[in-house]
């Protein structure tokens, strides 16, 4: 017989301590994003079994069918389970979320939290290696249009500069352009978890995109690398220029915990003698 899978031991009661009324204005969004900063903070841990509908629609101030309709949309973002017999439990999100759900991720979170700040520098990663290989790809792949529609996008992001929510529109039209070239629809379907975040999340672009005055220039080397042909030369390039970019962006932005992530693990390695 199968084992069962093992439910971390928590108290209900110290769970709806957590969780506090929310205002019936809100309803459904605001129930789930209540619950998941609640997931997402640790607060609720993975792995324990939520109250009963009874008693979590009574912490929540809401009635079943509000919350049913939010655990529906916290279970379609993996966070959360429905088991015969177990209630609702809480999953292990880094193991079942998708990509898809990165965006509301972030948008659970408030910016101080160190959730938030760990979210936003794998978001940077993310777009590091994406962006490094679309140009590689486009630089062995590109015709003669896909170079046009480059200039053309990168000519209009220089109009852009004065709005940080247009000028992200602008940078996701020019990677969109960017991965045509590389003829890759795979890096395309990933781009669109991106496309998601100038609308949803207003306030984290102008954050992103507080330099808007120096993407006429990386944009320039972009289409430079894919003109060359170069792939391996063009993916170095990029990768190291994120890699400067971001750093710097870090520090502007006091994610100090970040700047040193694997620095201590090189430090603490013996040295062969």
């Amino acid at each position: 017989m199968k084992k069962q899978e093992e439910i971390a031991p928590m108290d209900p009661v110290e769970t709806l301590a957590t969780i506090g009324p929310v205002a019936r204005s809100s309803v459904v969004d605001a129930v789930a994003e209540r619950l998941q900063g609640e997931i997402l903070a640790g607060r609720i841990a993975a792995g324990s079994r939520l109250p009963s509908e009874r008693e979590l629609s009574l912490a929540l101030g809401v009635n079943r069918l509000t919350l049913r309709a939010a655990l529906a949309r916290l279970e379609a973002l993996g966070l959360v389970s429905t088991r015969h017999g177990a209630g609702t439990v809480v999953s292990s999100w880094r193991e079942t979320a998708g990509l898809d759900a990165l965006a509301t991720l972030i948008g659970s979170l408030q910016q101080g939290e160190t959730a938030y700040k760990e979210l936003v520098v794998s978001l940077l990663e993310l777009r590091k290696v994406l962006a490094a290989e679309a140009v590689a790809l486009a630089a062995e792949r590109h015709g003669d249009e896909d170079l046009a529609a480059l200039q053309r996008v990168a000519e209009l992001q220089k109009t852009r500069l004065a709005d940080p929510v247009a000028f992200a529109r602008g940078e996701i039209a020019f990677l969109r352009a960017l991965i045509r070239a590389a003829k890759n629809v795979g890096l395309e379907l990933i781009l669109n978890t991106f496309a998601r975040f100038p609308e949803e999340q207003p306030h984290l672009v102008a954050e992103l995109y507080d330099r808007r005055e120096d993407s006429a220039f990386f944009n320039e080397m972009v289409i430079a690398l894919v003109k060359a042909g170069d792939a391996d030369a063009a993916r170095k390039t990029i990768r190291e220029g994120l890699d400067a970019m971001d750093r710097e962006w870090v520090k502007r932005h006091d994610y100090p915990s970040f700047l040193q992530r694997g620095k201590g693990a090189e430090k603490g390695k013996r040295r062969p003698k």
